[in-house]
């Protein structure tokens, strides 16, 4: 069995903006068990969340679940978890534009960067990503 990869995106709150848009990334393991890691908050004062064994399927905001890919039999749920838990959240002055769309970019940057998916399935993550978030109905 193999871990999938997903990118949640919910509306936006409180109105439906672009750039309120929330978006997440979401692991469902051989064994059943799911994660949803992300940053929450506003410009400087995002943390890192986990959520383990939620279902986003209840949620009344998710508008997509963009399936990024399947990864390789012999990745674990525990290096998954280690590299995207270790992706920096940026809280600096430089970094007021910064949020929770860029954060799930730099997860799949790095997860390239330990060869857990190819630039190919980052591209178009972030691209569907992106089309998902440009869909918002009060722009």
């Amino acid at each position: 069995m193999s871990i999938k990869v997903s990118i949640l995106v919910f509306k936006g709150d409180p109105l439906d903006y672009t750039k309120y848009r929330h978006t997440a990334l979401f692991f469902e393991f051989p064994n059943g068990s799911t994660c949803t890691m992300h940053v929450e908050g506003a410009a400087g004062f995002f943390e890192f969340k986990t959520i383990d064994n939620y279902n986003p399927e209840r949620s009344r905001s998710l508008t997509n679940k963009l399936i990024v890919a399947v990864l390789q039999d012999h990745i674990s749920e525990e290096a998954i978890r280690g590299v995207v838990s270790r992706t920096p959240v940026k809280n600096t002055r430089q970094d007021m534009d910064w949020n929770c769309q860029n954060w799930v970019g730099d997860a799949l940057a790095r997860m390239v960067n330990s060869g857990h998916l190819n630039a190919a399935q980052k591209a178009s993550a972030i691209d569907r990503m992106t089309d998902a978030c440009l869909d918002a109905v009060d722009e």
